[in-house]
């Protein structure tokens, strides 16, 4: 059997041109990266190819129904990976730059099994939100996805009493800029 020249990495809403036969005004297109002799990916995000799903059908040997499911699963498998990667940038971006006690403090935490094995916390956390922002950054099937969780803080302030006036209400805190960008 011989090995595919493409593997499918979801489908695109962005580009409606298909790259082989140039027709235009696509709903949909199936983005594609092309493999090496191994079946490895070969390429970075500008080597992807978009192509109309009866062209893809082509270039892989496949039915136009195979590639349109194949094409769904690959973006619902996207998805997931990005939902996961959020959910990490949630839970570890708030304690990005905090102090060493804070950091092991959360990441032992959720991982109770890895306290005394010798893993360090703080490499850790770092691994998992680098990981995190170039899961989010790829840009293989359209732009890069938003990774920054902008999380509110709340303060109590008190305000003096009035006729209807509460006696302490919340306000929300500014937003804090992240040091990690440079604007």
């Amino acid at each position: 059997m011989p090995m595919p020249k493409w593997t499918i990495k979801g489908i695109v809403d962005d580009y409606d041109t298909c790259g082989c036969c140039g027709r235009r005004g696509l709903k949909r297109t199936v983005a594609l990266m092309p493999l090496d002799a191994e079946g490895n990916e070969d390429g970075t995000a500008e080597d992807v190819v978009y192509y109309g799903t009866s062209c893809a059908a082509l270039a892989l040997c496949w039915t136009q129904g195979k590639v349109t499911d194949t094409a769904h699963a690959a973006q619902a498998e996207r998805e997931q990976r990005d939902a996961y990667a959020r959910r990490m940038i949630s839970i570890y971006a708030p304690v990005e730059f905090a102090p060493v006690r804070d950091k092991a403090r959360v990441y032992y935490g959720r991982n109770q099994h890895q306290r005394y094995t010798g893993v360090k916390a703080t490499e850790e956390v770092a691994k998992l939100l680098d990981k995190a922002r170039a899961t989010l950054a790829d840009t293989s099937t359209g732009p890069a996805r938003p990774s920054r969780i902008e999380v509110r803080r709340y303060c109590r302030r008190t305000a003096l009493r009035g006729s209807s006036a509460p006696v302490a209400r919340a306000y929300p805190a500014p937003f804090l800029p992240d040091p990690s960008v440079t604007g």
